[in-house]
């Protein structure tokens, strides 16, 4: 929760990275996408960071919607664990008090360019 603030600025961003996931794949050329399926309020931003599996590219952080965005690109056989993901929310001091709630974020494995 984003839960601190020093007058006069945006609140602090509420982080968190301990979480891992698994990729597995046969293929050659896929991609890992994100999204939502509820969009967040006005005013505030959830990204997410994924650590890629060996030869692949990631994007950096991602501002996560309801449109699925390409985070893992250049995929390729491989069988991996333990791969990073990380997420950061933030308010807009504008964004006033919003009550807590939750959002889940889909990670999809498909082919791509």
């Amino acid at each position: 929760a984003v839960t601190s603030a020093t007058a006069g600025s945006n609140p602090t961003a509420a982080t968190d990275s301990t979480t891992t996931y698994a990729v597995t794949t046969n293929q050659t050329g896929q991609k890992i996408t994100g999204a939502i399926i509820m969009a967040i309020p006005s005013g505030t931003q959830l990204q997410i960071t994924l650590g890629a599996p060996s030869g692949a590219s990631r994007s950096g952080a991602v501002n996560l919607s309801t449109t699925a965005t390409n985070l893992v690109t250049s995929i390729s056989t491989v069988a991996q664990s333990g791969n990073a993901i990380g997420y950061s929310f933030a308010a807009a001091a504008a964004a006033g008090e919003i009550s807590a709630t939750s959002r889940t974020v889909t990670l999809t494995l498909t082919a791509g360019p």
